[in-house]
């Protein structure tokens, strides 16, 4: 089963990478695509950036969308 999950970009940061990751791997495993980024600092409207083409086809095709990922979405968009 194919998830689309966030993953840290380093220890100390608030920036999250937006990975097409099969379920059994770890986050910071082998991923399918990296298709956004999500940076919790910014207090303005441009919090997040995906590729939404991408994310239509992958959902399409049977991709799950992890809980925290699914309220970013409801909170930025």
């Amino acid at each position: 089963m194919i998830v689309i999950r966030l993953s840290k970009k380093k220890k100390k940061n608030k920036i999250y990478y937006i990975n097409v990751i099969f379920k059994k791997n770890p986050t910071n495993g082998k991923i399918i695509k990296r298709i956004g980024f999500y940076d919790s600092n910014i207090n303005f409207k441009v919090k997040c950036f995906i590729n939404l083409k991408l994310l239509h086809y992958y959902i399409e095709n049977g991709a799950k969308i992890s809980k925290k990922l699914f309220f970013i979405f409801k909170y930025v968009y």
